[in-house]
Parts: structure tokens; sequence; C-alpha cells
């Protein structure tokens, strides 16, 4: 049999393997060696969409990510209200010791009226709160909250991506379905050429290499249909576990729509659109993250001001004598030396600050250029599809005459084959059309974070 009729269904199985590994990477794992449930599933696209985003373990852990940076944000915050605490010590002494700090009133009472003990206790509270830090503690805080705005933003986008997983998956199984259909139908019209052969063989019409030929091409069909039946429910686990799922169950799909995506903007107004994306707006938030790190950094130079007070009492155990004292004041701390180590830090969040505008640039330039790789296999994509429509149409008008044909004694087997490998190399082109579409749709959406292409 001739190879290069089956090229297209080579293609196919490529295809879907490239959009099986591209959605795994969005997080799905599939187990080894778990018999599947015999039950079957039956999933619609807006019922998986709906349920991937519900359900995706992926999702939550960033959800639980996006919540841990909105109460650090918060916690830091709030330190600006300084910090409330309590104290307790005791001590036993070699020798009587005065009890608490001297002051006038006990000096005006005579070292008698002075309380020593050697038995000591002291507990009570004190208040700091920062009056002024240089600027660092509003920076820190202001890098907390941007660092809370990129959990969100990256919650976004993983949303955007586990869309696309969930239509590249299910579109992969969609084709699959039809790929299936296509084989068991060129399985049919075999089985049906064997059985016509049988007859005219053992009449003495035909040789008995065309009915050998027949089995080959038979045998090989067969093998195509369960690598194909093996990639469905491969896809079909792959699918499940983004939904949350147990990937040992089986699923079914709706068929393949018929009426093609459109896109209802121009390019330039993606172009506009993708610079809104969450990749983007991470970027530029990093950024901004590392323009006020270098705030941060300067504030080292600068004097710290706090403010302070507190209450204690004092208790004597042997003496049974309780006294209390209380301060209140302003300290001031100015920075001198540190082994230069804040110039370093210095020219660190400078560099970090470079870095992250580069990164930005870079996340910029890929973005654009994965826009303008998807328009050009969305408008790839609608071509194949009208050539698919046409190809089949015609491959099954050849495949008919050349059945006519060998029926009638005027064309060989070989002719038939390679009209049915046509046929079915035909229907597996439609089916892959149809889905490089719609998966160039959904990743032009995913891109620009929004449905324009419907």
């Amino acid at each position: 049999m001739n190879l290069k009729a089956n090229r297209s269904g080579y293609l196919l199985v490529a295809f879907l393997l490239a959009m099986v590994t591209r959605a795994a990477q969005g997080g799905a794992t599939l187990p080894v060696g778990v018999p599947r449930a015999d039950s079957a599933i039956h999933l619609t696209l807006p019922q998986a969409l709906e349920e991937a985003q519900a359900a995706n373990r992926g999702l939550k852990a960033l959800g639980h990510r996006r919540k841990a940076a909105e109460h650090d944000a918060s916690a830091l915050a709030r330190s600006r209200w300084g910090e409330l605490g309590s104290a307790f010590s005791y001590s036993y002494l070699n020798d009587d010791q005065i009890l608490r700090p001297m002051s006038r009133e006990l000096i005006a009472g005579g070292i008698g009226s002075m309380p020593f003990d050697r038995s000591q206790m002291h507990y009570g509270v004190n208040y700091r709160i920062p009056l002024y830090l240089g600027g660092r503690l509003n920076n820190q805080i202001q890098i907390a909250k941007l660092e809370s705005q990129k959990a969100e933003a990256l919650l976004e986008g993983a949303r955007w991506q586990v869309r696309f997983n969930v239509i590249s998956l299910y579109t992969a199984a969609q084709t699959l379905d039809r790929v299936l259909a296509a084989l068991d139908e060129q399985l049919a019209a075999l089985a049906q050429t064997k059985a016509r052969l049988d007859v005219m063989v053992s009449e003495g019409k035909r040789p008995e290499v065309d009915r050998l030929k027949v089995i080959e091409e038979l045998e090989g069909v067969k093998a195509r249909r369960a690598t194909t039946a093996a990639d469905r429910l491969k896809v079909g686990s792959f699918l499940l576990s983004l939904l949350g799922r147990e990937p040992t169950d089986r699923l079914t799909v709706d068929p393949l729509p018929e009426q093609a995506p459109s896109l209802g903007v121009g390019p330039d107004e993606l172009r506009v659109a993708l610079q809104r994306n969450s990749r983007i707006r991470q970027a530029e938030l990093a950024a901004e993250q590392s323009e006020r790190g270098i705030k941060v950094a300067r504030s080292t130079f600068l004097p710290k001001v706090y403010a302070g007070a507190n209450y204690l009492e004092h208790t004597g155990a042997e003496s049974d004598r309780s006294l209390e004292t209380w301060m209140a004041g302003v300290t001031v701390e100015l920075p001198l030396f540190a082994g230069t180590s804040r110039f370093q830090k210095l020219h660190a969040a400078r560099e970090k600050r470079a870095a992250a505008r580069e990164a930005l640039a870079d996340t910029q330039l890929r973005l654009a250029a994965e826009l303008e790789d998807a328009l050009a296999k969305f408008d790839a994509a609608r071509t194949n599809l009208v050539s698919a429509r046409a190809r089949i149409a015609a491959a099954a008008e050849a495949a008919r005459i050349e059945q006519v044909r060998y029926e009638t004694g005027a064309g060989t087997i070989e002719d038939l084959l390679r009209a049915q490998a046509r046929e079915e190399g035909a229907r597996a082109a439609l089916a892959a059309a149809q889905g490089e579409l719609l998966t160039a749709a959904a990743r032009i959406n995913s891109l620009v974070e929004q449905e324009v292409v419907k």
C-alpha cells in the first residue's frame, strides 16, 4: 500500500499530540495503570468551562495565594499603628536591692523608706509607634499592595489559560471522535470489499493477491483506530483532571460544531487589548515594585523617629510592697556606619529596577509575537477548513467511482484502496481543520483575555 495516501492521517495525529502537550503544560497530570470506570460522563463545552473555573486545583491554589498576599498587605499597613506588648520578669537576688528606680519621693523619705527586696517581680505593658522611618514603611506597604495586585493578575491570567486548555482538550476530543467515526466508516467499507472479494476469489473472478491487499489495509486501519482510541482516552483523562475530576472516568463530548468562529474586531484593536494582558500587568507591577524598592533602600540613610510609652508594676515578695512606674518619650535613631552595606543594597535595588524594566519590554514583545502567530494560524485554519470541505466531497466521489470501476473490472484493487484511504484522510483533515480553527480562536481570546472570537 502506498503510504503517501495516509500522510494526512499522520499529520492529524501530530497535531492532536501537540494540542494535548500544550494543554498538559497548564497543569494536568495523568495517572498510569488505574482502571477506568464503566460509566461515561457527558459534558458540553460550557459545562466543562464552568466546572474548570470552579473546581480546577491550580486555580484554587492561586486563589489562596491571592488572599495571602491581601492579608500580608493589610498586616503591613496596620503596623503604622505601632505595637502594644506586655512584659513580666521575676528575679531572686543575692542581697536586697531596690525594687524600682530611684525617685525624688523615695529620697525624701530617707534610706529606710526605700523599697529593698531580694525577691522581685516586674510586670506591665509597653507601646511603641513609628513616627518617621524615612519613607521605608510607606513604600513597603505599597510594595505589599502591588504584590497583592500581581497575585490578582496572575489568577486572572491563569483563568484564561485554563479556559484555553479546556477548549483545546475538548476540541481534541471532538476531533478524535470524528476521526474514529471516519475510521469506522473505512473499516466498514473495507469489510464490505473483503466480503465481496471472498466470493469473487472463490469463484475465480479475482486473484488471491487482491484479497490479501485488502486484508493488509484492513488490519492497518484497525491499528490506526486502536492508536486513535488510545489518544482519545488520554485526551479525556487530561480534560477530566483539569476539571478536578477523576481522570479514570470515561468522558463523552458533543460533536464538532459546523459553524466556524469569527473574529469580531480588527488586528489594531487586538493589539491595543493585548496591552491589558495579565502578564503585562504583572510585569508593570513588578517594575513599579522595583521603583519602590529603591526608595526603601534610600530610607536606610535617613534617621528614624519612634514614640514610646510603658507602665510597669514592681512587687517585692518579702517586703510585700508594690510600686509603679511609667514613661513616655521619643527616640531618634541616626544611621552612622554599616560597613557600606546600605550602598550595596541601593545598587542592588537599582539593578532590580533595570531588570524589571527589561522584563516588561520582553513580555510585551513576546506577547505581541504570540498574537501575530495566533492571528496567522486563525487565518490559515479558516483557509484549511474551506479546502478540507471541498476536498472531502471530491474524495468521496472519487472513492465511489473507483469502487464501481473495480467491480466492473476497469480498475485495480490498488486504485480502490488508495481512493478509500484518500477519503478517510479527507474526513480526518476536515476534523483537524475544524479543531485547529477552534483552538486558534481560543488562543486569541486567551491572549487578549477577552472573548473577541466567537
